[in-house]
């Protein structure tokens, strides 16, 4: 049984039988092929924050965005790792179409995030 997959206004695919949604960040911002403001981020990580709100997981689709910066980065990834752990991440929050920079960028945040919740936690 395949579902109706929705186009929202705010560049989101919701897939209600697996109760995951796309986040097309193209779509979100489609005068920009690189992401490098944290503010950008920001407005991301609260669309997330909405989703994850309701157990829905995240597809955060990179296509035709040719870059991001750490800030931007921390906004999507970096904070959840700090308050919910990298576990959190992998369970509920997958990538497609990101080029390796992006992948690098995202990996690098998430391990010193990783350093950062130890380090606070352990003070």
């Amino acid at each position: 049984m395949k579902s109706d997959v929705e186009i929202t206004e705010q560049g989101i695919r919701n897939d209600e039988i697996h109760d995951t949604a796309v986040i097309k960040l193209k779509e979100l911002f489609p005068e920009l092929d690189s992401l490098t403001a944290r503010e950008t981020g920001v407005i991301v990580r609260k669309m997330m924050e909405e989703l994850l709100e309701k157990n829905v997981k995240i597809i955060l689709d990179f296509e035709g965005i040719e870059l991001i910066t750490q800030g931007f980065g921390d906004e999507i990834v970096g904070v959840f790792v700090r308050k919910n752990g990298v576990d959190f991440i992998k369970q509920n929050i997958k990538l497609i179409n990101a080029k390796d920079f992006i992948r690098g960028t995202l990996n690098w945040v998430i391990s010193y995030s990783k350093k950062m919740a130890q380090s606070t936690s352990s003070s």
